[in-house]
């Protein structure tokens, strides 16, 4: 009977590892598609188009855990409020996000984007009331100074584009901290969809609130290939989250997070192919303080548990 269940449990780590890797590479498809529509639109607008379209996985995935159908019990969500703020804290993230992608290469805002593992460490003594001792500290501490050096002050990046993609990934880290507030057998769909519908209310009213309808002026619209390129938005990003989570509910998070840090491989990679870019001297040597600071948080994290100071 063990040896079943030992391959079970490998068989479902491979897997898992498997869906990190390729969610990792549709979020960076989608981070170059952000990219390319930013030379004709504002960072609003790429972040409504993203969570318009991003409902058409969404629906799609309600389906196929339906099996063809959607229930109403798959919709039900009793912290409908908390699923509807965390999309909001999402939309936020997008606009930092996808306001970075505008001046910086995929690969730079990558790297400061990894800080989030220090945000959520931070995050989870006043939302979770968890302990943080002197190991992890240590590694927060070190893991901003790789940030400080990847965005590199007294440098050319060294502007509000540099410290966005670390606002992204402080409300990032929000969301997926208040992850864990959601009832046990909140449905995972049901989560993604008053998040999804969250983000697209917030995303809406931040354009309406800044600037409105208005086209970047540096750039030709072209309508038809620009919704191609829409939809590819949402799709990358809507299944791309939706193989992250899917790999952290097969496995321990542990086992997968250390994998998360290949996003720094495969964006230098889209970056190179799509847009030439190769910003190797930019990023280090901060991104081996961010990579090692976060797997100390990692192996804390598994030797002490989150709720033990480490």
């Amino acid at each position: 009977m063990n040896a079943p269940s030992a391959q079970s449990t490998w068989r479902a780590a491979v897997y898992s590892i498997a869906f990190m890797l390729i969610g990792i590479l549709l979020l960076d498809c989608m981070g170059a598609t952000a990219k390319y529509l930013g030379q004709r639109y504002t960072a609003q607008q790429i972040s409504v188009a993203r969570n318009l379209f991003g409902l058409i996985p969404t629906f799609m995935i309600l389906l196929w855990e339906g099996r063809g159908r959607i229930g109403l019990h798959s919709l039900h969500l009793r912290q409908w409020k908390l699923g509807l703020a965390r999309g909001s804290m999402v939309a936020i993230a997008q606009l930092a996000l996808y306001g970075a992608y505008l001046r910086l290469e995929l690969a730079s805002v990558a790297v400061i984007a990894y800080a989030g593992p220090f945000f959520i460490t931070m995050l989870s003594i006043p939302l979770l009331g968890e302990q943080v001792g002197p190991w992890r500290w240590a590694a927060v501490l070190c893991g901003f100074v790789g940030v400080v050096l990847v965005i590199g002050p007294g440098t050319e990046m060294f502007t509000w584009y540099g410290v966005l993609p670390a606002v992204a990934a402080f409300f990032y880290a929000t969301t997926l901290v208040l992850t864990r507030k959601f009832d046990h057998s909140a449905s995972h769909a049901a989560i993604n969809l008053y998040s999804q519908v969250g983000a697209l209310t917030g995303a809406t009213l931040i354009l309406l609130a800044t600037t409105g309808l208005d086209m970047r002026p540096d750039g030709v619209m072209d309508l038809p290939a620009d919704v191609g390129f829409a939809v590819l938005l949402g799709g990358f990003g809507g299944f791309g989250v939706y193989l992250l989570t899917l790999a952290y509910r097969r496995t321990s998070a542990s086992l997968l997070a250390p994998f998360e840090y290949f996003g720094v491989l495969t964006a230098l990679a889209v970056g190179w192919i799509v847009f030439g870019e190769w910003p190797v001297e930019r990023i280090f040597p901060g991104v081996l303080f961010i990579v090692g600071a976060g797997l100390v948080i990692i192996l804390r994290e598994r030797r002490t548990g989150p709720a033990k100071s480490g």
